[in-house]
């Protein structure tokens, strides 16, 4: 399968992750809740059957990249 490792040693800007958005399967989007200060407080609301966005994806897609590419 073509796809980004897993690891949890990326960063991600807290203002990027108050803006993601995710969209159910019945077309209804909703963002993460208990971010507060741009910092996660409660990994809850990541949870569930949600796909992100096309516009959440390229921006996340942005910063993974730039991880991967300051490793290699």
């Amino acid at each position: 399968m073509d796809a980004t490792p897993v690891s949890f040693d990326t960063t991600i800007p807290g203002n990027l992750l108050a803006g993601l958005t995710w969209r159910n399967r019945r077309g209804q989007t909703r963002g993460p809740k208990y971010v507060v200060d741009g910092r996660l407080e409660r990994s809850v609301s990541l949870q569930g059957f949600y796909r992100l966005t096309p516009e959440s994806a390229d921006e996340l897609a942005k910063v993974v990249g730039n991880a991967l590419r300051t490793v290699a």
